[in-house]
């Protein structure tokens, strides 16, 4: 059990390290920019997508007394780092990568818990970013969200993972409605 812990912990560190990799290329190669030169229109529905759209779930952890969001971004299309403000959801980044990497969803960590002035480290906690798909269910993304573009009957999913507790494989708790995006 202990090997598969430290295998965990392991995939993660790996996991960050292709997203930071990721997310410097595409700065230095001006494909992302610190803010959106696009303007997202906010167009959102509560709940889970009925029709054409892509659902954002935020789930604040099983440590807090948040109850969870989940909106539809009606018709949309961009980023899945755009899908928070075509949501009218609140994100902010670090420093160090002020897009694609959520430190705070919605005022939560609060600033006393996250400066945001470099990536969290382990003792404190982050915001692990998830997909859904109604064949898969969650999985974790294997890209950052500025670099993914958000797909209709999707689900973009982050969920608030405690000081300590990134190597227990949670997920996001609720499970979104599927949509059939292809009438």
């Amino acid at each position: 059990m202990q090997s598969r812990s430290r295998l965990i912990v392991l995939s993660a560190l790996i996991l960050l390290v292709v997203v930071g990799s990721v997310l410097t290329w595409a700065f230095e190669n001006n494909v992302v920019t610190e803010s959106s030169s696009r303007n997202v229109s906010v167009d959102f529905t509560e709940g889970s997508c009925e029709a054409s759209g892509v659902t954002i779930v935020v789930d604040f952890g099983d440590t807090s007394d948040l109850e969870p969001i989940i909106r539809c971004a009606n018709d949309f299309q961009g980023s899945s780092w755009e899908v928070f403000e075509a949501t009218g959801l609140k994100v902010e980044g670090t420093k160090q990568y002020p897009i694609g990497f959520a430190c705070r969803i919605e005022n939560q960590p609060s600033v006393a818990d996250q400066n945001c002035l470099d990536t969290p480290k382990y003792s404190e906690g982050s915001w692990g970013y998830f997909i859904y798909t109604s064949e898969l269910g969650w999985q974790v993304s294997g890209v950052g969200s500025a670099a993914r573009q958000a797909q209709c009957g999707f689900a973009e999913g982050w969920m608030f993972i405690g000081p300590g507790k990134q190597d227990s494989g949670q997920l996001p708790r609720l499970i979104p409605e599927p949509v059939n995006c292809d009438s």
